[in-house]
């Protein structure tokens, strides 16, 4: 176990694990994104103590000289003292250019650096607000071909950073830049080689510097570009794209949506899957992913399967790609009923355990709503509901699936949010800050795993883009207005709380799913 010191305090770091690791375990909040070493967000600085190697792995030397390193890949094996980084050591300003609506929810945003900035096409940047909160962003520009550095920023539902670039900070206004960071860049070493680049939502912004580099460099290969979203509104540059496939011959681009009918000219499909069915054979192909990172995980397997070499893939999401295959894996232990949206764990006698018989869980979920109620992203998901209510809920459900006690009277997940429209990225948003309360309330990771793979099975009931209908007997119902209903199970009323037995007749909200007791029983 190391010592690590920070602003006058000392923390206790664990065998094995991370300072970000032991940071969050502790209460103590240092920004961070990536969680693997290569947002560069969480960079911190020692002031006394030897530093693992690998903790400046891919940091500028003029950095790693002044003993800057990544927390969420430093595990220490003696004692450290650090403090945050010098701002004139990291950050510049940049002067805002120009702000274009490119399709209905992304925007490009040019900037131009205060300081000559050296960057690889298919490099990101981070941007900080004046209240310090920082994001990643990748840059479509291409150097020596354009002036200003050019961002694509999609807006988030309640988005901190995105809803504020693109609403309020202005044309001619200044925000602080870092980087270039990242290795997920073209490559001039094979001039002929084929390439493959497969992207999602704003994951096109790097993936056109490549191309547009690539073919201004005199890259003979074959190129190939598929760019997915869900919906046609969602795809952004198209006419541009077909332009360039018009005037280079080997550059070819394949726009694809997966949730809607499309015209002449689109595919009907989702975009890593069309490419990796036409391109079966990868063996010297330079392959490059980016986007939603579920895909990119997907696709850096097919592109391995296909036999692309490991170091010819490129995919630097910002997201710990090996944490979520872990959670598909252990996630299969649960079986779905599709018609109802339940799924059947086995006990896990050993995780109860961990959790001392409920102790923990409570000490866990008790600091994630606390943080929920106050998060302006998750806090609109819970309007009118009590946060002890939630609590207490919530602690039955897992309960019962930790130790197979039939002791949860409420919805399953779908019914439970089927009248909520809830995005991946605030799913993930909310996995994150779950995982947070968890490390914090000193839960080992094995056990967080276990506990993700559980909430990452209920993915599919959960992320939709509209509302739908609760299901009841394997029959959807409308979204909104009230139905009645014979109680198979026990449930809890939702007006005066009184517990429910089966066989009761209810009446209950379409939409919300509230249960009103025959004594109740108002709209």
């Amino acid at each position: 176990m190391a010592d690590i010191t920070y602003e006058g305090k000392t923390y206790n770091c664990r065998e094995g694990e991370s300072i970000l690791e032991a940071f969050l375990r502790q209460g103590v909040n240092i920004p961070f994104s990536c969680r693997n070493g290569v947002c560069q967000v969480c960079l911190q600085r020692a002031t006394g103590g030897e530093l693992p190697e690998e903790s400046q792995k891919g940091l500028k030397a003029s950095l790693a000289a002044k003993n800057y390193f990544l927390p969420c890949v430093c595990r220490p094996v003696q004692d450290i003292a650090i403090a945050p980084p010098l701002d004139e050591d990291l950050y510049f300003t940049a002067v805002v250019a120009g702000k274009e609506q490119l399709a209905r929810d992304i925007y490009r945003i040019l900037l131009e650096p205060s300081l000559a900035m050296h960057y690889r096409s298919g490099q990101f940047i981070n941007l900080r607000r004046p209240d310090g909160v920082s994001r990643s962003y990748s840059l479509a520009s291409v150097p020596g071909e354009d002036y200003f550095l050019e961002l694509h920023v999609k807006r988030m539902p309640n988005g901190a950073m995105s809803n504020w670039l693109i609403d309020e900070l202005e044309v001619g206004g200044e925000i602080d830049i870092q980087g270039p960071n990242g290795d997920c860049v073209y490559t001039h070493k094979n001039p002929t080689q084929s390439m493959l680049l497969v992207g999602t939502g704003t994951g096109l912004a790097p993936l056109v510097g490549v191309v547009r580099t690539a073919l201004a460099s005199g890259h003979g290969g074959q190129v190939h570009l598929y760019h997915g979203s869900s919906k046609r509104d969602g795809l952004y540059l198209v006419d541009e794209l077909r332009e360039l496939a018009d005037r280079a011959p080997n550059f070819h681009y394949v726009p694809c949506v997966s949730r809607e009918s499309v015209p002449k000219g689109f595919q009907q499909c989702r975009a890593h899957a069309l490419a990796f069915a036409v391109h079966d054979s990868l063996a010297g192909w330079q392959v490059h992913l980016a986007g939603n990172p579920d895909m990119v995980d997907a696709a850096t397997a097919l592109a391995e399967k296909a036999g692309a070499k490991p170091e010819d893939i490129c995919a630097d999401a910002f997201v710990l790609k090996d944490l979520r295959t872990k959670k598909r894996t252990l996630a299969g232990r649960g079986q779905a009923d599709p018609d109802s949206g339940r799924r059947e764990f086995a006990p896990d006698p050993e995780m109860w355990a961990a959790l001392k018989e409920g102790e923990v869980m409570s000490a866990i979920l008790t600091d994630f709503y606390t943080r929920v109620f106050e998060d302006p992203v998750l806090s609109p998901y819970f309007a009118g509901v009590t946060r002890q209510r939630l609590i207490e809920k919530v602690y039955s459900f897992m309960r019962q699936i930790f130790t197979g006690e039939k002791m949860y009277f409420g919805d399953r997940p779908r019914n439970a949010h089927h009248w909520m429209v809830i995005p991946d990225e605030v799913f993930d948003y909310r996995e994150a800050l779950m995982t947070e309360c968890m490390r914090r309330q000193g839960l080992a990771e094995p056990y967080i795993q276990r506990w993700l793979a559980i909430e990452e099975s209920f993915r599919s009931d959960i992320v939709k883009d509209k509302p739908f209908g609760r299901l009841v007997d394997g029959v959807e119902l409308p979204v909104e207005g009230f139905g009645e209903t014979v109680l198979e199970v026990g449930a809890l009323c939702d007006s005066c709380g009184r517990v429910l037995e089966p066989g009761e007749h209810v009446r209950y909200h379409l939409r919300l799913g509230h249960i009103y007791c025959s004594g109740c029983n108002r709209a």
